[in-house]
């Protein structure tokens, strides 16, 4: 299991700015783990930028190993993509706000503006379901820490790729994104030219887009009856889930080969109170466990706090095409750059030279050693010893791997945010006790207890107490997306 080839041109710049992306991702804590990867997600910090760095010299470098086919690397790889995702989404939602940036430019679907309200019935649906499923995955979770067998996690492979379902599911996918023919080139001409707040602010569609249309039958080496250079929108679209759909086919399905059913489903997917509440997961729950444990105790023992930051040098001298760096970093920036000047390499110019960059990093790391101490985004006279501490890998990972721990279900107390809301939470843990008729949720105190019964759950407490013990039915909620 691994990427089937290299990235070159459009999609390895692309591929590159995630990359060199994560370095701050990483620094700041702010959407570094993608839940849909717990394997990597679980990670140190340090650890996790180790993996990005390994996984970008294996796909940008040309004279590099494609990266080795392991749980950690493949998993890295589905971070990425997913960083991509969260980048994406951000970079739509900031625009919306902002309005007046591009927004002559903006294509959206009719779908994208239209919202539809749950019904008083659909939310009360959707409170049981959470409330069974929280309470059968606490039941299941209580069984594993007493020891329960539940078996190797092992996957089927399907004898035929895909039913008739999957096949139609699929079909409709394909129509949304091509529908309507490629935007033409004539079109794609006719756009006025973007200044500088416009360019920031499309960023990473142009980045996306560009990448998109290397795609070509020419260009593909996998599944060429659908090249992605002919799907029906560009740069301006605003509705992500056209990029999702896409971007997946680009670097999920035309480039990686999982090898096995088990592996593809080990490393990808959510684990959360669903997990536990359906009984044929928890063998990949214990899997996953013994992996990252596995993974984190073999990283600790060889972290070396005095080269803190070196992956995010590596990450930065091959993803990287701008000139900055904190304050402790400053010196082997500069060093750094004038090694690719005096060898004719323009930092700067992104899409290229990445083998390169690469030779000179391995060529200068030790002569430019000092600073590598602190993080990369440190400022002058950081406590050293804090920094190590928040960067410092543990052995282990969470005792219970997804498995957050479960709040009053009452409203809690009023207070000056949420007294102007139709709906409040109490997120009390502590303490809690079971509803003394159906069992299947929990309150901090009467108080709680009486407001909840008030705001509905005298109309939903007899089905709880009914449904809480079927089983086989809380399961198949479960597998419910």
């Amino acid at each position: 299991m691994a990427p089937r080839r290299k990235l070159t041109g459009a999609q390895a710049e692309l591929f590159a700015a995630v990359c060199h992306h994560y370095i701050n991702e990483a620094e700041s804590d702010c959407n570094d783990t993608p839940e849909s990867v717990p394997i990597f997600s679980h990670l140190s910090r340090a650890q996790r930028l180790k993996l990005v760095a390994d996984v970008a010299i294996g796909m940008l470098c040309e004279d590099e190993s494609l990266p080795p086919g392991t749980v950690q690397h493949n998993s890295t790889f589905m971070a990425i993509i997913q960083i991509l995702f969260t980048a994406l989404e951000i970079e739509v939602d900031i625009q919306d706000d902002q309005g007046d940036v591009g927004e002559d430019l903006l294509n959206y679907d009719e779908a994208d503006r239209s919202c539809h309200p749950r019904t008083a019935q659909e939310v009360e649906d959707i409170k049981v379901k959470n409330a069974l499923i929280e309470h059968r995955a606490e039941k299941n979770l209580k069984k594993l820490k007493k020891g329960k067998d539940v078996g190797e996690f092992h996957v089927e492979e399907k004898e035929t790729p895909h039913g008739v379902e999957d096949m139609l599911s699929a079909a409709n996918q394909l129509n949304r994104i091509y529908k309507g023919g490629a935007v033409s080139k004539r079109e794609r001409d006719s756009i006025r030219p973007l200044n500088d707040d416009e360019k920031y602010a499309f960023r990473w569609r142009r980045l996306c887009d560009a990448a998109l249309q290397q795609d070509t039958p020419n260009n593909s080496t996998f599944r060429d009856a659908f090249p992605l250079c002919n799907v029906n929108f560009d740069w301006r679209c605003a509705k992500c889930a056209k990029w999702y759909m896409a971007l997946n086919l680009l670097l999920d399905t035309k480039l990686m080969d999982y090898g096995s059913a088990t592996d593809k489903a080990l490393i990808t997917g959510e684990v959360s109170y669903k997990s536990y509440a359906d009984p044929s997961q928890l063998p990949r729950v214990k899997s996953l466990e013994r992996n990252i444990n596995l993974l984190m105790k073999v990283y600790a023992s060889s972290w070396d706090p005095k080269l803190l930051a070196i992956d995010q040098r590596r990450i930065y001298a091959i993803c990287s095409n701008e000139l900055y760096a904190g304050h402790y970093h400053r010196k082997w920036v500069v060093g750094f750059h004038e090694v690719c000047v005096a060898r004719g390499i323009n930092f700067q110019e992104p899409g290229k030279n990445y083998q390169a960059r690469l030779d000179i990093f391995r060529d200068t790391k030790d002569d430019l050693i000092d600073g590598c101490e602190y993080s990369f985004g440190c400022y002058e006279d950081e406590d050293l010893e804090r920094v190590h501490r928040n960067w410092r890998p543990k052995e282990e990972g969470p005792k219970e791997l997804g498995f957050e721990q479960r709040t009053c279900s009452g409203p809690g107390k009023p207070d000056r945010f949420s007294s102007a809301l139709s709906f409040r939470f109490c997120w009390e843990t502590e303490n809690l006790q079971s509803c003394s008729r159906c069992k299947a949720v929990l309150y901090c105190g009467r108080e709680c207890q009486v407001a909840d019964w008030k705001r509905g759950h005298k109309n939903v407490c007899a089905r709880l107490a009914k449904e809480r013990k079927d089983k086989e039915k809380i399961s198949q909620m479960a597998k419910e997306d």
